[in-house]
């Protein structure tokens, strides 16, 4: 299984890195105003946005550090937790500076560049983490499944609420999904690669 998961986190940080070629070099992007434009109508995407908000993220971070610590007394998972929430929105930022995307035009007085979308990454490293930390408390295979499903699930709805809100291209929010996800695998996989108790 680790070793899928390795595969598919190149995969994905390769295809990062190709939409951030096309977007560094301004280069067109097939149908990407059409579908920014057709998304707006989707009204009910709007609606999540709010997961990816600081205080949502904040908070129920904040719940998982204090239960690892308090009952779990598992100090590398809070580390782990820090590093992946805190740090995919710092290199979120980072990236962002790099990259200087504007927003697209009816971006609604949305602050700071585009790409690419924070709402997309650190939403689905937040809910990733989170699934990852409650999975491990649960034996049975099918709920680890639908714990993990939904998260998914969940972040697809909050990268996509951006582009219906229009504060975001679409290759804003796969490229935060492909950057999220990549640095998610890279962080678990250090993270059970320490030595056991």
């Amino acid at each position: 299984m680790n070793k899928i998961l390795s595969i598919t986190a190149i995969i994905s940080f390769v295809l990062f890195m190709t939409i951030a070629h096309f977007v560094y070099h301004d280069m067109e992007i097939f149908e990407e105003d059409y579908l920014l434009t057709k998304m707006n109508d989707l009204y009910f995407l709007k609606l999540f946005s709010v997961i990816g908000t600081e205080p949502v993220i904040g908070i129920v971070t904040i719940t998982l550090i204090l239960f690892l610590w308090w009952v779990k007394k598992d100090y590398p998972g809070i580390i782990t937790v820090v590093v992946l929430v805190a740090g995919s929105n710092v290199l979120n930022k980072a990236i962002k500076g790099l990259m200087k995307r504007e927003r697209p035009p009816f971006s609604h007085g949305e602050e700071g560049f585009s790409f690419p979308s924070g709402h997309a990454m650190v939403g689905l490293v937040f809910l990733l983490v989170l699934a990852y930390f409650v999975s491990k408390e649960i034996s049975s295979l099918g709920i680890k499944v639908a714990i993990f499903t939904m998260a998914v699930l969940l972040s697809l709805l909050t990268g996509f609420s951006r582009v219906a809100e229009q504060a975001h291209y679409p290759t804003d929010v796969a490229a935060g999904f492909l950057l999220g996800y990549s640095f998610f695998v890279l962080c678990i996989f250090l993270y059970e690669m320490r030595p056991a108790k």
